[in-house]
């Protein structure tokens, strides 16, 4: 699949027992096949810079996520597998530990859903959970 899809990200977040939504809708080019597939997609931050994501899906249970803009991030959320993030900010730069609590991979030519959850740390110090579902709907459809 080599494709144009308007996707739906709503991104839940719970961190230090604060509770966030954020939703965007943009258009993002998905390549690949069924399980193994890339999702690429630009939004606008706040201060109207833009910002670029890349999430690369493999065998549907492992997603890298690649940002880069103001917040440059790279992370790697995997079934049972901690894995340490990198993030460099305006006001710093930290690593995160990342723990997988689920993914879920549903997408094809015709679009679908890809949903995942996360635990943070810091050092071993639960920080809060975020999590993700992605709706794709084909372009022009």
């Amino acid at each position: 699949m080599n494709r144009e899809f308007l996707i739906n990200i709503l991104t839940k977040q719970e961190v230090e027992g604060e509770k966030d939504e954020i939703e965007i809708i943009t258009k993002a080019t998905v390549e690949g096949e069924k399980d193994d597939y890339t999702i690429s997609y630009t939004e606008q931050e706040e201060d109207n810079s833009e910002s670029h994501t890349v999430l690369h899906v493999e065998n549907g249970r492992c997603i890298s996520v690649t940002r880069e803009g103001a917040i440059n991030t790279h992370m790697v959320v995997e079934k049972d597998v901690r894995h340490i993030s990198h993030h460099i900010t305006p006001y710093g730069a930290f690593s995160m530990g990342i723990s997988a609590i689920y993914v879920d991979s549903d997408i094809d030519s015709d679009g679908g859903k890809l949903s995942f959850a996360y635990a943070t740390d810091i050092e071993m110090s639960p920080v809060g959970r975020i999590e993700f579902i992605i709706n794709l709907t084909p372009v022009g459809v």
